[in-house]
């Protein structure tokens, strides 16, 4: 760590629900840091199964929570029946979920128990991305945008918004179906396998529309935000890599990006103005925002903390987690978050398979491990089955350094990860 970790006393004696969770090191590695400090986590969840993949519970890192209750994480009614006594009253102090599919349910949870949480109404804009794009309205930093709910709509959304497009889901996380649409074959593809979908990863019923938008052009970064209050801080600016074109799969990332002083402003002047149209007052949210010529473009605003060890990049550069300051805000307390200092910088790499199969062995793990200052987090074992769909889930782990700045870090990680060689058993389908 770059940065000692702040003070979190103030976890102490107190209690928070989890409606699902994050998968992955960082988001364990916060469950521990709050245990740490005090906080006692109880884990909802609809299906573990959803975690394991096959394997044993008892060996899940996130069996490390203090209590897991198993109950339907799609009806609120279920989730308010299990943190609430015979009379109703909160067995928790905090109630919160960092899953794209329940922080909706979490926000209206919380607000039944008199809890603090975001407005369900804010969270579910972000959520669903063509309300996002309704919301922004004529605002320059929006983006054009068709909701498609029929194949006879193609015609005039081309029209409309020309190629190339970008079609996706309206309501996805992992950049599930996301992808770039340069004709008209391309968009009655795209259109016939999205509509399709009628079921979300999570297993919610989904409509069929497709949210097609116009394709802007630019370098893509994320702004990593906590409102409190109505009042947005600004952890900092993330860098993205992307790979997999006509689709947008991360594969890595650094932080702190430094930007000119009236371009960071402007950055950060767009990000809180998208969070304050949407009347989102409380919490983390993982801004997705793309630079393009003619200026800044909101791409997504995710009403949660970010993914794919983000939140280790911000919190060894800033000596701020993300996810222990959104719990904190979960049980009333503002977390101290000003003045952000950056120290030094941190990148991660994500590592994804090559062929398709069952994974044999992991070659080359003891060269990644010996790279200075870099930890190697795998999430897949013997057995598994790799690159079973392409998507940011395909993912099997990461690389992870921080140094004196981003730069060093990411060269450290780059090094680990191209020692890994991922042995399968070939699936020839």
């Amino acid at each position: 760590m770059t940065t000692p970790l702040a003070d979190y006393a103030q976890f102490a004696g107190k209690r928070i629900a989890i409606v699902e969770h994050m998968q992955n090191h960082p988001f364990v590695l916060g469950l521990r840091q709050a245990q740490e400090h005090g906080l006692e986590v109880w884990l909802l969840t609809g299906d573990r199964s959803w975690y394991t993949h096959g394997h044993d519970w008892d060996t899940h890192p996130l069996a490390i929570v203090d209590r897991v209750i198993d109950v339907d994480t799609t009806d609120l009614e279920a989730v308010l029946a299990v943190v609430t006594d015979g009379d109703g009253a909160s067995l928790v102090d905090g109630l919160t979920s960092f899953s794209d599919y329940h922080t909706e349910l979490a926000a209206q949870a919380a607000r039944r128990l008199g809890l603090p949480g975001p407005d369900p109404a804010a969270v579910r804009t972000a959520n669903i991305k063509d309300r996002l794009r309704i919301a922004l309205g004529d605002e320059p930093f929006n983006i054009p945008h068709v909701l498609v709910g029929h194949r006879g709509q193609l015609d005039e959304a081309a029209r409309r918004l020309g190629f190339p497009m970008i079609a996706k889901p309206p309501a996805e996380a992992i950049s599930y179906g996301v992808r770039r649409v340069d004709d008209m074959a391309g968009l009655v593809e795209a259109y016939e396998e999205l509509s399709a979908v009628r079921h979300s990863l999570r297993g919610q019923p989904r409509s069929g529309d497709v949210l097609l938008e116009q394709y802007v052009e630019g370098e893509e970064v994320s702004v990593e935000t906590m409102t409190v209050d109505g009042h947005t801080h600004v952890f900092g600016v993330t860098s993205k890599d992307l790979f997999g074109d006509p689709a947008y799969i991360e594969c890595g990332h650094t932080f702190p990006v430094p930007l000119p002083d009236e371009e960071r402003d402007e950055l950060y002047h767009v990000v809180r103005t998208t969070l304050e149209m949407i009347g989102y007052r409380h919490g983390p949210c993982h801004t997705e925002v793309r630079r393009t010529e003619s200026g800044w473009r909101i791409i997504e605003a995710n009403p949660r903390t970010p993914s794919s060890c983000m939140t280790m990049l911000v919190t060894d550069v800033t000596g701020r987690s993300p996810i222990l300051d959104a719990w904190l805000l979960t049980i009333g307390v503002a977390p101290p978050i000003e003045p952000v200092v950056h120290r030094g910088g941190a990148a991660v790499r994500m590592i994804y398979p090559t062929r398709r199969g069952t994974l044999v062995r992991v070659d080359g793990l003891e060269a990644a491990a010996a790279v200075e200052n870099v930890q190697v987090l795998l999430h897949v074992e013997k057995g598994d089955h790799l690159l079973q769909r392409m998507d940011n889930s395909s993912c099997v782990g990461f690389t992870y350094s921080n140094g004196p700045d981003r730069v060093a870090a990411q060269e450290l990680a780059d090094k680990a990860a191209a020692l890994l060689d991922f042995v399968v058993e070939e699936d020839l389908r």
